[in-house]
């Protein structure tokens, strides 16, 4: 008997694929997706309910990419860190794994260090010169586009989910309102893994404490830490305010997120999908910063009504914070000179 190992081959693949692709969710475009020529699974960690607080901008890039397209683009987005979490998903993206995702600029900093730049304390005057910087060709043009890329990773240009900067907090356990440094003293301020936040808190008389995010709740709730600065956005959608008294806008840094795609997969795409996807995340931009400011808005309404005091700094307070923390001082230059001291004062004069 002749056997037709020809076509028995051809059945193991395709079932293969089939049971690969079930699993990451793909029959669940079916015809869409066959009759696509090119598939994006875009990962990231936040969920759809999260989208009223945190704007991410992922829903409307997914229309509007496969919309510019005209269906040769399928955007498979997996929500909730189904596919990982932020400090994974970059590498995830490296392997081809998956082709994009978006993570904070803290987390996205082992596979690109440059980015510990723009967490320097007080680098940009304000949100809305922050957001011009993102957009801007002195971005574009510098390490912090180039050095990713060298990694595998290109910057999705324009597709980021800023919400805008971090708020010190105290606990309903400590109940202290923050308008000096001073004011930190004995205060167990949770921080991240970042260097650059470490250093920071570490120029106050606070006592900086690392705690996953995981857990930020429970250790605020208990009394393990006093304090943290973390942005409106996450804090409100994790139920954080629940555990709190006073905020503080000290301004000190931002809450960004960054979204990226595989640079390898993106270069071997057609020229016409290439400007859908650059297109679209041009757009989800703006609409990101346009809806971000709306929910900004209901959440510090939330905030007043469950009793938070928040508390604006003077400018004279300002100053004394910058004095204090500022990225301007000596302590900062050694770090400086790691990240790129050239990037370092071209966002000073750019900001300026």
């Amino acid at each position: 008997m002749t056997v037709n190992t020809t076509g028995r081959r051809a059945f193991l693949r395709r079932s293969v694929w089939l049971a690969g692709a079930a699993s990451l969710g793909v029959a669940k475009f079916g015809g869409a997706a066959a009759a696509s020529k090119h598939r994006m699974l875009f990962a990231h960690t936040f969920s759809e309910a999260n989208e009223k607080y945190v704007v991410t901008g992922i829903g409307l890039f997914k229309e509007l990419a496969e919309k510019y397209s005209n269906g040769a683009l399928v955007v498979d987005v997996h929500e909730g860190g189904k596919l990982g979490g932020q400090t994974e998903l970059p590498q995830k993206v490296q392997y081809g794994a998956i082709q994009a995702c978006q993570v904070s600029m803290q987390n996205f900093t082992p596979y690109a260090e440059v980015y510990n730049i723009l967490d320097l304390p007080y680098l940009f005057p304000s949100n809305e010169v922050f957001n011009k910087f993102l957009s801007s060709k002195e971005f574009a043009q510098s390490d912090l586009e180039s050095a990713p890329r060298k990694k595998g990773l290109k910057i999705l240009s324009g597709m980021w989910a800023n919400t805008g900067y971090r708020i010190l907090c105290t606990s309903k356990k400590v109940d202290r309102m923050v308008r000096s440094v001073n004011d930190l003293k004995g205060i167990k301020l949770r921080v991240t893994n970042s260097k650059i936040e470490q250093q920071a808190f570490s120029l106050t008389p606070a006592s900086p404490v690392s705690v996953n995010w995981a857990e930020t709740y429970q250790a605020m709730q208990l009394g393990a830490v006093d304090a943290l600065n973390v942005g409106l956005g996450p804090l409100t959608a994790n139920r954080i305010q629940e555990v709190l008294a006073n905020a503080t806008r000290a301004n000190i840094s931002f809450n960004a997120h960054v979204a990226m795609v595989s640079n390898k997969w993106y270069e071997k795409l057609p020229d016409d999908v290439r400007q859908a996807i650059d297109r679209a995340a041009a757009e989800s931009w703006e609409h990101q910063q346009r809806e971000q400011a709306l929910a900004d808005e209901r959440m510090w309404a939330e905030w007043a009504g469950a009793g938070i005091q928040v508390t604006n700094l003077t400018d004279a307070e300002h100053r004394q914070w910058v004095d204090a923390i500022g990225h301007q001082r000596p302590e900062w230059d050694r770090w400086k000179e790691r990240y790129g001291a050239d990037l370092y004062e071209r966002i000073v004069a750019y900001a300026k």
